[in-house]
């Protein structure tokens, strides 16, 4: 796995690992998201909950876990830092 670049540095990208939530089924695991930043991560959490509807819970839902710095392949670097929305 290429972790590194031309100047040995590590790339490296925020997960966010999210958990789903049914009523009745409990909850499990439902993929990861990643982000170029911290910010990024912490904006796209904050829009993701600003749009849930207010009061009860929805009957099925996904959870987002902490932003973590991770180490990550050149390919999924450069996915992550040339995405466009």
């Amino acid at each position: 796995m290429d972790t590194k670049n031309h100047a040995g540095r590590l790339y490296a990208v925020y997960q966010v690992k999210w958990t789903e939530y049914e009523r009745g089924w409990g909850q499990r695991p439902d993929g990861e998201t990643y982000y170029p930043t911290k910010e990024a991560a912490d904006k796209a959490i904050k829009d993701y909950w600003d749009s849930m509807p207010s009061g009860r819970a929805p009957e099925c839902y996904s959870s987002p876990g902490t932003p973590t710095l991770v180490e990550a392949t050149k390919e999924l670097y450069d996915k992550v830092h040339n995405h466009k929305d």
